[in-house]
């Protein structure tokens, strides 16, 4: 794989064309799947955040990123970047590699710092796709770079996106897509009662608790 280069700062330009095609989008999948956003109003205007969600399916990241107005950074697995068109395409659109199945030093600190530049990262805490919709246990990851970033934690849900795409049918269907945004959950607070090692578990834990609580209401 060709040496990831992270990208924080964007130019003008960028940042024009990239809220076109993020509202074209938005536009599109509020037709076609019918798309109901819920807590929009828990997003922050500004500062770091770690987003955190399930994850059904590939498009996942298309459909929560068409519904926040500010930028938002995805850790995704490191085969998408061996391929140079898909690469260029990923990175374009604010992805950086971690090397899943291992300690990934690099992608914590690819996270650290756009978070330190008081951007939007997304994270998927299960690790894979869950494609059956049930929310399995989530990796501590994203408790660790909430502690080294001292960022806060917004939890979020999805359904119907793992509808879209099924085997062994050649077709795509058109279900539903719902999304909901909860409440930030303040981690410096967890850190200053449990300290950094405990923290980093019990933000996880939260997370996900939060994650399936959203989930059960608008699935």
């Amino acid at each position: 794989m060709k040496e990831y280069i992270l990208r924080i700062r964007r130019s003008k330009t960028y940042f024009i064309l990239y809220t076109f095609i993020r509202f074209t989008v938005y536009v599109i999948l509020k037709i076609i799947f019918r798309m109901k956003v819920y807590g929009r109003e828990n997003i922050p205007a500004s500062g770091k955040l770690i987003l955190c969600s399930n994850h059904l399916s590939y498009i996942d990241p298309v459909f929560t990123d068409s519904c926040i107005k500010r930028q938002i950074c995805y850790m995704a697995k490191a085969q998408l970047f061996t391929n140079k068109f898909v690469s260029a395409v990923v990175t374009w659109f604010n992805t950086y590699p971690v090397n899943r199945g291992a300690f990934d030093r690099q992608a914590i600190r690819n996270s650290v710092a756009i978070l330190k530049s008081e951007q939007i990262i997304g994270l998927y805490p299960e690790g894979t796709r869950s494609t059956d919709g049930i929310i399995r246990a989530g990796h501590q990851g994203v408790g660790l770079i909430s502690i080294l970033a001292e960022s806060p934690v917004l939890p979020v849900a999805i359904t119907g996106t793992n509808m879209i795409i099924r085997k062994p049918y050649k077709r795509l269907f058109f279900p539903q897509v719902k999304i909901a945004f909860g409440k930030p959950i303040d981690t410096a607070s967890i850190v200053k009662q449990y300290g950094n090692k405990r923290a980093s578990e019990i933000i996880t834990l939260q997370t996900m608790a939060e994650i399936i609580k959203l989930y059960q209401k608008i699935n």
